[in-house]
């Protein structure tokens, strides 16, 4: 009986064990097909293809958490037309799968504006040092572009251009304008023709946003930054009102902090109003140079149904209405100009137009440098020392004062007097050692009655 038992539960237990031996969740192997993917998408055919044929695409569809960063045709053209060895280009394909999970939103979001990724080439155990690690950097612009990792000091030219898929932390297929790497430079590929949709400026003149359009159209930099955002625009748009009312102290600061400041005002990805109240957190900005140093980071909340976005300013600047929401492209009215804390935060304060002169404050003599307020550094007056006044120690004890020489009630003579608390413990303490005393005193004499 006990053998036909253990025969029965084999039979029922065996075919559930192999079942979940070949599982993909008992192996760690991903749902994905890299090429099931790229089949979508006809202009990624040969990268598609060099894929299957380095055995990248393998190693592709056994792992997760990554990030495939593929190149079209066109420059997969360049690319054949090296005539590269099997060895160079299982290198190129290889650095172009990074071992961690990046979608448009993380790039946008990567702190600092700077992270060191592993590659697939450094995992093959075939880099040579740190040569198959990749750098993501947030350059002007709000860009991301990923580079090896490395002294040099060359500009990086793999730039983020679109999301084809994102998974979550499985896989995201991103596609870059260039390789990381090749044994031979490689000639950007032909600019892109002009998007028939209405440009930023006009969108924004026609619904509310026409001072900030302004600034904008007087900086080409930043008109120009907007305009050819790839990958998805966020705007986050000032009213006129609010714009009006900054407008003096903007002009006050240097074209770079004004430059910084507009740029600050857009986000280098698509958030939908649904997702705007999803990220409470911190977002990259447009003003964004991690190869600069420059955060410029803007942070964003949901306050019930409001949208806020904290920065240097006292109080976070509220979003009022949706001007545009297609995919790539945002639009937010907000009722306040943001100020980064780059330039605003650590104790500094906004530049304003010079008071008008008093007695207590003279004018500055025409031989003073002109400078911006933003970046003065003036020594502060001297301050006479403050010495606080000696409070006397409170005594241990004070004879009960007559009625009569009891003066008013004062929040000083308030604070000297020793709280009640510690007048309960101290009646508890007395209490206890006469206790105390008492019982070493008894017990002796009621032992030597016992005894007796």
């Amino acid at each position: 009986m006990r053998l036909a038992g253990v025969a029965s539960a084999s039979a029922v237990l065996l075919p559930l064990l192999l079942v979940l031996a070949t599982s993909p969740s008992c192996h760690g192997a991903s749902s994905h097909n890299i090429t099931d993917i790229l089949a979508a998408h006809p202009n990624f055919t040969e990268f598609s293809a060099a894929l299957t044929s380095t055995g990248a695409a393998a190693e592709i569809d056994r792992r997760t958490t990554l990030t495939v960063l593929a190149v079209d045709n066109a420059v997969m053209a360049q690319l054949k037309a090296q005539q590269l060895q099997a060895k160079d280009l299982e290198h190129v394909i290889y650095l172009h799968v990074l071992l961690d999970y990046f979608d448009a939103a993380k790039l946008a979001s990567i702190r600092g504006g700077f992270a060191e990724e592993t590659s697939l080439y450094q995992a093959t155990g075939k880099a040579q040092a740190k040569e198959g690690m990749v750098s993501v950097t947030v350059i002007r612009g709000g860009r991301a572009a990923f580079a090896l990792s490395g002294p040099s000091n060359a500009p990086p030219a793999a730039l983020y251009l679109k999301s084809i898929k994102e998974a979550p932390y499985d896989i995201a297929v991103l596609q870059v304008s260039a390789p990381i790497w090749s044994p031979a430079p490689v000639p950007p590929p032909a600019a892109p023709p002009p998007d028939a949709a209405p440009r930023l400026a006009d969108l924004l003149s026609k619904n509310g946003c026409g001072g900030f359009a302004g600034l904008l159209a007087a900086s080409d930099v930043a008109a120009a930054t907007f305009e050819r955002s790839a990958g998805g625009l966020t705007v986050f748009c000032p009213a006129d009102k609010a714009v009006s009312a900054f407008l003096p102290t903007f002009k006050n600061l240097s074209a770079e902090d004004q430059l910084g400041l507009l740029l600050y005002h857009g986000v280098p990805a698509h958030y939908s109003a649904q997702s705007l109240k999803a990220i409470n957190g911190d977002v990259n900005t447009l003003a964004t140079d991690g190869s600069k140093g420059y955060k410029y980071n803007l942070t964003v909340h949901a306050d019930g149904d409001t949208v806020k976005l904290s920065s240097a300013s006292p109080s976070a600047a509220k979003v009022t209405k949706t001007l545009v929401d297609k995919a790539p492209l945002a639009v937010y009215l907000t009722d306040a100009v943001m100020l980064p804390r780059d330039l605003f935060g650590q104790g500094r304060t906004a530049p304003a137009p010079a008071p008008a002169s008093s007695p207590e404050h003279p004018p500055p003599t025409a031989s003073a440098p002109a400078s911006p307020p933003a970046h003065a550094h003036t020594a502060p007056p001297a301050l006479a020392p403050v010495v606080a006044p000696a409070i006397p120690p409170t005594p241990r004890r004070r004879p009960a004062p007559s009625p009569e020489d009891t003066p008013a009630a004062s929040p000083d003579a308030d604070d000297r007097q020793p709280p009640a608390d510690q007048k309960n413990n101290g009646a508890r303490d007395a209490a206890t050692w006469s206790l105390g005393m008492v019982l070493a005193a008894v017990v002796p004499v009621i032992v030597l009655l016992l005894l007796w």
